[in-house]
């Protein structure tokens, strides 16, 4: 237990001691958020997937992280700064590859329902996608991820109040996008 009241998992401390089967367990774990939480911040599949890479290797530097129970939040902080480094250069406004997400559909959903699934969805990730960069962030950690406020905060560096009011700014243009979009 840490001073913090917070437990470390056993695959962490064996991660930390540099087990690479724990640390492979490690990134199965968290593999699939941080890539989920990297994609809305680079909105492009390779260079989240650079940033991820990054994000890892650096884990494996980095044993005193390994072992922290905000090491989720550790993560996504580096894959976050990794993605404005790679978007730096370009300095572009590019559209979310919207028209790739696929949504399962069960054997009992009719065709127009399916359809119309998948028309709020597409307009929902839209509507994300045009989020300022700060209320995407945390939108998507919060309400996508799942993540506390103060891993949230961690993560982004900012303070709560902070979190707070983006969060809110956030959501209220994410009801008003798919309000307008609605009728």
């Amino acid at each position: 237990m840490l001073a913090d009241g917070s437990t470390v998992t056993p695959e962490a401390v064996a991660a930390a001691r540099g087990d690479d089967e724990a640390l492979a367990l490690l990134v199965r774990t968290y593999h699939d958020r941080v890539y989920r939480f990297g994609l809305q911040v680079c909105q492009d599949p390779r260079d989240t997937e650079d940033a991820v890479q990054e994000a890892f290797a650096k884990l494996v530097t980095r044993p005193q992280v390994v072992r922290h129970p905000g090491a989720l939040s550790w993560l996504m902080t580096v894959v976050r700064h990794t993605c404005y480094r790679l978007l730096r250069p370009f300095r572009r406004e590019r559209e979310a590859p919207l028209d790739t997400v696929a949504e399962p559909v069960s054997d009992r959903i009719d065709a127009q329902a399916a359809l119309e699934r998948w028309e709020l969805v597409r307009s929902i990730h839209a509507a994300i996608a045009r989020l300022e960069p700060a209320s995407r962030e945390v939108l998507v950690m919060r309400d996508l991820e799942g993540l506390s406020g103060k891993a949230t905060c961690t993560a982004l560096g900012i303070p709560l109040a902070t979190m707070k009011t983006r969060l809110h700014r956030a959501r209220a243009e994410l009801r008003a996008a798919l309000a307008t979009a609605g009728g």
